[in-house]
């Protein structure tokens, strides 16, 4: 664990490693979402003995120590206290404010740590499944409707599974199919145990979650890593649905390329039934 890494190497730091990590050790739930500046203005240091003392620690930079530290707060904390952690903090930015910039730093965060090839191969694994089945529970349900939602938009095998009967319905499937399960940090049971199932029956699998260490992620065959923060008692999922994003204009090239002329039809239907009140000022 990072507060074990830090403690046992306190005899080692120089004297503002030693400020920097004693900060840590005593303020874990505020240093999760300071940016490197915040750190050093706090700790009365310089921003490079703050990206120095993370590369002494094993990373390769300060984002990667905050990431892991924010996995490590997330896994033990209770819906209380995330909320307290939230609120004690002493910025002087208000709270609302204070979300938007998390969320933020969670696209920033999956954008550096893509990975364009597991990314393709995701999307290959889905274009060339029988049937793709993603599962989802709670705020994640949420998740799991939006990928297949779009996903809907260009293949006709994508489905989501409904958790009533997520277990027979997978008794069931062709080996070629495909089942995708959603779930962060405290992962849901039902979510794993799917995946879990799905494994045993051999049907590839893939996990979106926090980490490729996570339980989820522990029953995939492929993993696609998204952070996830918390606002207050919020699961906060701005890194989760940009991945998501990423892989669904993925699966795009992968079955279209150029996708104009493949939604020409929808649009069409669109106006028909009259799906979207257009604004009158452009109709004129």
């Amino acid at each position: 664990m990072l507060f074990s890494r830090i403690r046992n190497g306190m005899s080692d730091f120089s004297k503002n490693h030693r400020l920097l990590a004693q900060f840590i050790l005593d303020n874990p739930n505020d240093v999760a979402f300071m940016t490197a500046a915040q750190l050093a203005r706090e700790v009365r240091v310089s921003e490079s003995t703050v990206f120095r003392f993370a590369t002494q620690l094993g990373f390769e930079g300060y984002p990667d120590l905050r990431s892991v530290l924010q996995e490590e707060m997330m896994e033990s904390f209770t819906v209380t206290d995330r909320e307290q952690a939230y609120t004690s903090t002493n910025e002087e930015d208000d709270l609302l404010l204070k979300g938007f910039r998390i969320d933020a730093q969670a696209i920033l965060e999956a954008a550096s740590k893509i990975n364009r090839a597991d990314l393709y191969e995701v999307a290959d694994m889905i274009v060339h499944a029988e049937s793709v089945y993603v599962a989802g529970e709670r705020s994640s349900n949420a998740l799991a409707h939006y990928l297949c939602f779009y996903l809907s938009w260009l293949l006709p095998h994508v489905h989501h599974l409904n958790p009533d009967y997520a277990l027979e319905k997978m008794i069931n499937l062709s080996p070629r199919s495909l089942v995708i399960g959603i779930t962060f940090h405290r992962c849901i049971r039902n979510v794993v145990d799917t995946l879990a199932l799905a494994s045993r029956l051999g049907l590839p699998t893939v996990a979106i979650t926090n980490s490729e260490s996570s339980p989820l992620a522990k029953k995939a065959s492929k993993v696609l890593p998204a952070p996830c923060n918390y606002i207050s008692f919020i699961d906060s999922y701005a890194g989760p649905i940009s991945m998501i994003n990423a892989l669904i204009l993925a699966v795009s090239r992968r079955k279209f390329g150029d996708t104009g002329k493949s939604f020409a039809g929808l649009e069409a239907l669109w106006k028909e039934r009259g799906t979207y009140i257009m604004d009158s000022h452009r109709e004129g």
